[in-house]
């Protein structure tokens, strides 16, 4: 019951990048969600502790702090707006909701029995959790919430894999955390071009 509940709290989180108007809480949530993944590791590599601490400290530094730090200094040094405009009102979002839950039920009728103590709701609520990251495409026009969306996408990803496959090898694992290198090098990249486009100016 208590995973079950921490795959819902993955999913709500989700849907709150989704939702979500203020950047600083879109970021909030996107770290919430990061040290949520934590559960999952546990869940799946609870026979083997150092991977299991290891993948748990990627984890932490990569998807609970690095990316949504990166991700605020980006945003504040820029100079963005707090408040987002999606390209949607609540009221198509939810519908958009309700048909991923219709699809997430379809994809799991034949699923009877999973190779670990994962329930069949927990798996809709990692289904639903990719298909709110995919979502986020399609309902947002602002680039950070672009991002964030593509990171809630990446974090389902990662754990389906650990949900269906036990997990992979530690180094295939590891680049899993690619979002967190899009969004450093992405944060560096703008924050350098005003400074390049600067020295252009003075020649």
């Amino acid at each position: 019951m208590l995973y079950d509940f921490i795959y819902l709290l993955l999913f709500l989180t989700g849907v709150v990048v989704l939702v979500e108007n203020r950047l600083h809480r879109i970021t909030l949530f996107l770290s919430l969600q990061g040290f949520l993944l934590i559960f999952p590791v546990l869940q799946t590599h609870h026979e083997d502790i150092p991977h299991s601490l290891g993948l748990i400290s990627l984890v932490v530094t990569f998807k609970g702090i690095l990316t949504p730090y990166i991700l605020n200094w980006t945003a504040k040094k820029s100079q963005m707006r707090e408040s987002t405009t999606p390209r949607f009102g609540y009221l198509a979002t939810l519908l958009f909701l309700v048909v991923g839950l219709v699809l997430a039920v379809k994809l799991t009728e034949g699923v009877i029995e999973l190779s670990i103590p994962v329930h069949k709701i927990g798996l809709i609520y990692v289904i639903l959790m990719i298909y709110v990251g995919v979502l986020c495409f399609i309902v947002r026009k602002n680039w950070l919430a672009l991002i964030a969306g593509f990171c809630v996408f990446e974090n389902g990803i990662f754990v389906l894999t650990l949900v269906l496959d036990e997990g992979l090898p530690f180094g295939l694992e590891f680049g899993s955390f690619l979002d967190a290198v899009l969004v450093i090098v992405s944060g560096g990249i703008l924050q350098l071009s005003p400074h390049l486009h600067a020295k252009g100016g003075k020649h």
